[in-house]
């Protein structure tokens, strides 16, 4: 018995090192510069890390422990990504310990480990869908909003550039007050009280932004509809545009011939 339990003692910490040593290193920032057509968001916080993985971007803040902004680029081709989701959630490996978010933070907490750049959209790539759930991308979100309304916004992006054929550049993020908003976990992970989208046809130019508090809704979208101003005043952003953006209201959502295609080519492969 006391040899098993040894033995035990020394297979955890190998497990989690196996963890560690599995998840890619970032790769360098001017990798990612498909991933912001309009180039990388600026802000004027100032202990941050900027984090390029294989199909995304973000600034995260190393004392908030959330990110600040993500970038990615969602194609038709993306949004009909089969791989299955994974639920991988891991801490960012890359971060030192004193700036990382654990699972643990989230357990038991009453919030949501809330993607940015959200998984549906990565699974195209089975290592861009695992890098989806690394913890820089999460922030805490209520379930209301998490599984309502911003569910919504983010199925609806695949809808959009499916039945578009364009491309969509997507910025998405945390509006916070690391001074004000509450925090969870030992590691004392920011609770945001707002997030913003912004969504832009690459080929036409129109432009959408949104901003939902954290109480949520399952009803339009168009409740979440605002301006580039309120957006950038609210976040302390500045958001790159295309030269001429043509700012819209709600795209006309199509998602039963979005869900068509994305069967179709599923039973495909």
């Amino acid at each position: 018995m006391l040899k098993q339990f040894i033995a035990v003692l020394f297979f955890i910490p190998l497990l989690a090192s196996a963890n560690e040593v599995d998840q890619a290193k970032p790769l360098p920032l001017d990798s990612c510069k498909g991933e912001a057509i309009y180039g990388f968001p600026t802000g004027k916080k100032q202990d941050v890390t900027s984090i390029c993985r294989k199909a995304y971007v973000l600034q995260y803040d190393n004392k908030a422990k959330i990110p600040i902004w993500t970038s990615y680029v969602l194609t038709p081709i993306r949004a009909t990504g089969c791989f299955p989701r994974t639920n991988s959630f891991s801490p960012d490996y890359s971060l030192p310990p004193e700036s990382r978010s654990t699972p643990k933070d989230y357990a038991k907490s009453g919030y949501d480990t809330g993607h940015m750049v959200n998984d549906g959209d990565m699974r195209w790539d089975q290592e861009a869908e695992t890098e989806s759930f690394i913890l820089s991308n999460m922030t805490p979100q209520t379930k209301e909003l998490n599984r309502g309304i911003w569910k919504k916004l983010e199925d609806s992006s695949r809808g959009w550039t499916i039945s578009r054929g364009h491309a969509l550049q997507i910025y998405a993020g945390p509006i916070y007050d690391k001074d004000q908003d509450k925090t969870i976990g030992d590691d004392m992970v920011t609770v945001p009280h707002a997030f913003f989208k912004v969504i832009i046809d690459t080929v036409t130019n129109e432009v959408m932004l949104y901003v939902f508090t954290q109480d949520g809704s399952r009803g339009l979208l168009d409740a979440g509809l605002t301006s580039l101003a309120e957006v950038q005043r609210q976040t302390g952003l500045i958001l790159p545009m295309p030269s001429k953006p043509v700012f819209t209201g709600t795209w006309d959502r199509v998602m039963k011939n979005a869900s068509r295609t994305k069967v179709n080519v599923c039973s495909l492969k």
